[in-house]
């Protein structure tokens, strides 16, 4: 809504631009028309009427025309000077945080999403003629709507920082619920407002548009796990920066072998995400992708069968699962359902994310955990019998099945 009256004047602009060049294609020289009949006087009296009649009517198009842009181009304007001089704008400031690696657009586009202006194309337009844009520096600065652009440039072009930062380390795996405690718990924001961004912002990230509806969160599987500098009071912000790390993690070996396989952005999450689950060991990371491709592309294996999703369905830790929790009724319960679950069901690392891209090739549909977090693997059932025979005995207890 923003960018309409802008689009307008484009449109209008452009409608003129046509008609003037239909206008210049109109031939001059007469001449080059076929002789018509003289006209009886009755006739050519009528086509005078007429001539004058579209000239009128042009002149009134045209004036209307004019008119039309002249508020349009008022409406623009007015816009455009709130939003370069903060003529009318609200009061309260904002931590914002200039990255390392932030583009003049992203860093424009960050700032028309935090609320601080409201045209980014006209923001960058303003630091690129004001030749201010390599004068910008990484830092967490406080800025307010009420600040004209010279304002905010100078802000960003002061080296200090306006906020203490708060070191939190996300361990891969983590769910969006255990994130969410862990930055309560460090006091880098409050549940409520974790709440809101979690659940109801829409964030302006490309990749996020082809994942699927998720039941338990849309962010789940999104907010890269790992070492982090975060400012206080700022949900919004603290979301970003681990969607932005998910977004740079996500780099080309992943896309290419993403491709290769076929699979889109939010299915590869969704693997990786079983994958940080089930294995403990790096080297068992692609070889447990394989056994997943390999049941997903088998008809004999219509449903996963896999334990870390039915947890996350019941919302529980279990050492031991029980035929009434395999009968659960929950889209991510793979015991039931066929395929792969709606959604990831945690936040995956990079090792998993590479391996579910880049899966063993191999025979097995089974895996079974030994009580050191390595797995023994078989491709038929009778072999997965006598895995599962091996690990009872290894631990003297019931052993998780994959």
């Amino acid at each position: 809504m923003k960018t309409a009256p802008f689009r307008m004047v484009f449109m209008i602009c452009d409608f003129m631009a046509q008609g003037y060049q239909d206008y210049q294609d109109y031939p001059e020289d007469y001449s080059d028309y076929p002789d018509e009949p003289a006209p009886t006087p009755r006739k050519r009296r009528r086509k005078k009427k007429k001539r004058r009649g579209m000239g009128c009517l042009g002149a009134i198009l045209y004036v209307l025309v004019i008119i039309a842009i002249s508020l349009l181009l008022s409406t623009v304007a007015i816009f455009a000077a709130n939003d370069v001089f903060a003529l009318v704008k609200d009061d309260a400031d904002r931590s914002f945080t200039v990255d390392s690696d932030l583009s003049l657009s992203e860093l424009s586009g960050e700032l028309e999403d935090y609320g601080i202006i409201n045209y980014s194309a006209l923001f960058k337009l303003f630091v690129k003629f004001t030749d201010n844009d390599t004068v910008i520096h990484t830092g967490t600065y406080a800025l307010n709507p009420s600040f004209d652009y010279q304002q905010i440039v100078r802000v960003l072009q002061r080296r200090e920082t306006s906020t203490v930062e708060i070191e939190v380390s996300i361990p891969e795996g983590y769910t969006n619920a255990q994130i969410k405690e862990r930055l309560v718990e460090m006091g880098v924001c409050s549940e409520a407002d974790i709440d809101e961004y979690l659940n109801s912002y829409n964030y302006k990230h490309d990749y996020l548009e082809e994942r699927l509806p998720a039941s338990k969160g849309w962010l789940e599987g999104y907010l890269f796990p790992d070492t982090y500098k975060f400012n206080a009071n700022n949900a919004k912000m603290t979301l970003n920066k681990m969607l932005n790390n998910f977004k740079s993690k996500y780099d080309e070996p992943i896309q290419q072998g993403a491709e290769a396989l076929g699979r889109n952005q939010h299915e590869i999450v969704t693997i990786a995400s079983l994958l940080e689950r089930e294995a403990k060991v790096d080297e068992e990371f692609a070889r447990i992708a394989g056994v997943i491709y390999n049941r997903l592309s088998s008809p004999d294996f219509p449903r996963l069968e896999i334990d870390a999703t039915l947890l996350y369905a019941l919302g529980e830790h279990k050492e031991v699962l029980t035929d009434a929790d395999k009968e659960v009724d929950s889209p991510y319960n793979t015991y039931k359902i066929e395929g792969l679950p709606p959604g990831p069901i945690c936040n995956p690392g990079y090792t998993a994310l590479y391996a579910a891209t880049h899966p063993e090739d191999h025979n097995y549909y089974y895996y079974v955990a030994m009580p050191d977090g390595t797995h023994l693997f078989a491709n038929s059932y009778e072999e997965h019998q006598q895995n599962i025979q091996r690990a009872r005995e290894a631990a003297s207890q019931p052993a998780s099945e994959g």
